[in-house]
């Protein structure tokens, strides 16, 4: 069956747009992506869509304009309405980074032309590589069922078909992609994962890739399961103590990541044992509350002195402590290799001597981590390869 075929089956059988749904195409240029556009095309008299072409220009490369201007050109060929932007100057050079800003100007577009999908251009090895990324990180179900077709705005109708077939459907219609380098780049982890990983896993079995898939589909259906279930379950749930704890554990955790979406495994755990993840230090003169919120801040934006500290959230050992500093107490700060008395690194900051006493001193269950306005721990610092950021701000009592 011919590849467009495929995918309007996939369409209507997994529900995957809605008939007459004006759809935000996010093309890069790229295989994937234009194979996605093609086939949108290819499949209109089947499914009637209302198209608009967005591409999204990181800036990494000195030639990206040019893959503006080829996706420009093929959406004018093509008849569909095209938008751009680039990233704003200072957008950090990261996988993380890039994501957040790109996702944002497709919804902006969304809003603007009214559209109610995003669709992207997602394989069934991209698929394979986030379920095994996932595995690796140590997931849950949420995580281990990757993507879905359809997920709220976003679509991936392509999440059936392999790279292989998307380069043998553009040979066929003599459609050149751009290629970009980056994709490459062994320092990025996804890359690292294709390059090193996966021909290992194909050469123990050739049909691996279809099974992990298969493997995906069928988590993503139990995790909808999941959802379902805790679906009627009131928030308040979790206040009753008692009533809670006569949940199975998966449910537990389903209820926590719903009023904490962004939490991290240990946050979920200590609260669902009813451990606060930050709480005041047990000796009751701490000089302030401790509010800890997951945030999708610029990191570029972040300053060692900043009054709010930003940690990696999945390095820190929670639960988090407020006090003040103890004699002979150590810590070491952003941009040192060992530690140092925090007497020195007081006194390094500038701190008045009568501020000192009083300051407040956060903790995680391993080592001072934050002091507002001086500096973070350099071993829970938010870097690249930071998936979850935490965001902390000491509130007056």
């Amino acid at each position: 069956m011919m590849l467009p075929s495929r995918v309007a089956i996939a369409v209507s059988l997994h529900h995957i747009f809605a008939p007459g749904e004006r759809v935000v195409v996010a093309v890069s240029g790229g295989p994937d992506s234009l194979a996605l556009l093609s086939v949108l095309r290819e499949i209109l008299p089947a499914v009637s869509l209302h198209l608009t072409v967005a591409h999204f220009d990181h800036g990494w490369r000195p030639d990206s304009q040019d893959d503006r201007d080829f996706v420009a050109s093929m959406a004018a060929t093509w008849g569909y309405e095209f938008q751009t932007a680039r990233a704003a100057n200072g957008t950090p050079h990261t996988e993380s980074a890039a994501r957040t800003a790109r996702y944002a100007f497709l919804r902006r577009i969304a809003g603007e032309t009214n559209s109610t999908a995003i669709a992207l251009g997602h394989t069934q090895d991209d698929q394979v590589e986030t379920l095994l990324l996932h595995l690796l990180r140590g997931s849950g179900s949420r995580g281990l069922g990757a993507m879905r077709r359809r997920g709220r705005d976003l679509a991936r109708p392509l999440l059936d078909i392999s790279r292989r077939e998307i380069e043998a459907y553009l040979a066929r219609l003599h459609l050149a992609p751009r290629r970009d380098p980056s994709n490459e780049d062994p320092r990025f982890t996804r890359n690292r994962l294709r390059q090193q990983l996966l021909p290992a896993i194909d050469a123990f079995d050739p049909a691996a890739r279809e099974l992990l898939a298969r493997t995906a589909d069928i988590l993503g259906e139990e995790d909808r399961f999941l959802d379902e279930a805790i679906a009627h379950v009131p928030d308040a749930l979790v206040r009753d103590r008692a009533a809670f704890a006569e949940l199975p554990p998966a449910l537990q955790r389903r209820l926590v990541r719903r009023l904490v979406p962004d939490a991290g495994f240990l946050e979920v755990e200590a609260l669902r044992r009813g451990e606060p993840p930050a709480s005041p230090a047990a000796e009751g003169h701490a000089p302030g509350r401790l509010a800890v919120t997951t945030c999708a801040c610029d990191p570029a934006s972040f300053k060692a002195r900043d009054q709010v500290g930003h940690l990696d959230g999945d390095l820190v050992q929670l639960p988090l402590l407020v006090s003040t500093r103890q004699p002979g107490a150590r810590m070491r700060p952003l941009g040192l290799k060992s530690a140092k008395r925090l007497q020195d690194i007081l006194v390094d900051a500038h701190v008045p001597r009568h501020l000192r006493d009083s300051l407040p001193v956060v903790s995680d269950r391993e080592e001072i981590v934050w002091i507002p306005g001086v500096t973070v721990a350099e071993s829970k610092r938010v870097t690249s390869a930071t998936r979850r950021q935490l965001h902390l701000e000491i509130e007056a009592r």
